[in-house]
């Protein structure tokens, strides 16, 4: 029997594709913002598969592989069930700009993190309306999910690539029960991952994630507190999305719903883009960086495999002479992400996205005063 699912005005309807409405807030002119929701669910039972998108505006690659990915056809043959959002934050859509007019802060950044609620403290700022939604939003993920798929853009020109988190666990109470746990969800995270089939790049290091609010992403959030495996996809452009990426997402977000028994047949080629492997676990890392103002010219293609010390960009002043030597070299081994935009940089801008060496766990503790008031 299939799940009876119901997400805002929308519910779920065996062997059919339904629309609704999530109420998200209410803005001060009277009127509301709701998040738009599609629930496709096969004619059998099966897993349930959250698919979100659109939480900032430039990036619109996402929303255009769940219009290409959710058809009738898929339907027909599904099991299980797809909720998908495909704008997770409107303002910013309709402004195109990363953040809503309504919240100053990354949205992605505002998925609940496992702390205790604060007392309301007056010099202090409330939780926005759009955290205090997104709040309401996990807990009916959590109630129904079993898998998560978050699709954003990296930066123009950058290669599709998956991120794979570092798992984190409480470690002031039952450390090892929780380390398990954690190790666990890690390991079904790395399968979903390499069921997708993109170049996958872990997150930074855990001192640098934390600072950064990204355990406060989208599927950071249902991955730590929830124990849902998921993951988030950077889909290369984003304003004027890439058909061949988008349609190389959507062929490998059915690759995973196969692994998780979504749907029969066999494995989907990935095709169209680059999938780059460079023989070792990699991490993401803005590098090499200008020492002074300058102009570059880049030397190196996203995609491309480099070794420390390599030429990856000319510098040159204003009038095209060459800056001492003439050439950044890369500081480690590696591949290129993407390429900084534009050919003007100050001292200290970063001229590439590199995916370098880690060596880091994958799965780790909390830092040790996270959890306390």
């Amino acid at each position: 029997m299939t799940k009876a699912l119901t997400i805002g005005t929308a519910t779920a309807q065996p062997g059919t594709i339904q629309y609704g409405r999530w109420e998200a807030l209410s803005h001060p002119t009277g009127h509301a913002e709701f998040l738009p929701v599609i629930i496709a669910q096969g004619a059998a039972d099966g897993p349930c598969l959250w698919l979100t998108a659109g939480i900032h505006g430039p990036e619109q690659a996402g929303p255009a592989v769940l219009y290409r990915l959710i058809t009738q056809e898929l339907v027909d043959r599904l099991k299980g069930t797809i909720i998908a959002i495909p704008a997770l934050n409107p303002a910013g859509l309709r402004t195109n700009q990363r953040q809503p007019y309504h919240a100053d802060k990354d949205p992605n950044r505002l998925w609940p993190d496992g702390k205790p609620d604060k007392k309301p403290d007056p010099d202090k700022d409330p939780p926005t309306s759009l955290e205090r939604a997104y709040k309401r939003l996990f807990d009916e993920i959590v109630a129904c999910a079993d898998y998560l798929i978050d699709y954003h853009n990296a930066w123009t020109g950058s290669i599709s690539f998956s991120f794979r988190d570092r798992v984190l666990y409480r470690a002031d109470q039952d450390a090892e029960a929780h380390k398990a746990a954690a190790e666990a969800i890690a390991a079904k995270q790395a399968e979903m991952l390499a069921a997708y089939g993109h170049t996958v790049i872990r997150e930074f290091p855990t001192e640098k994630y934390i600072d950064e609010d990204l355990h406060r992403s989208t599927s950071a959030a249902t991955l730590f507190l929830a124990g849902i495996p998921g993951f988030t996809v950077e889909l290369g452009t984003g304003h004027m999305p890439d058909w061949a990426i988008v349609n190389a997402a959507a062929a490998g977000t059915r690759n995973v719903m196969r692994w998780a028994g979504m749907l029969d047949g066999d494995t989907e080629p990935i095709e169209g883009i680059k999938v780059v492997d460079a023989g070792f676990p990699v991490r993401r890392c803005s590098t090499p960086r200008v020492e002074e103002a300058c102009v570059v010219l880049h030397l190196v293609e996203p995609g491309d495999l480099v070794q420390a010390g390599d030429p990856v960009a000319e510098v040159r002043d204003v009038w095209g002479r060459p800056l001492g030597e003439g050439v950044l070299r890369a500081e480690y081994d590696g591949f290129v992400m993407g390429r900084s935009h534009g050919i003007y940089y100050y001292p200290g801008d970063a001229v590439l996205g590199m995916a370098i060496r880690d060596e880091a766990p994958l799965v780790a503790p909390y830092p040790e005063d996270f959890f306390k008031e």
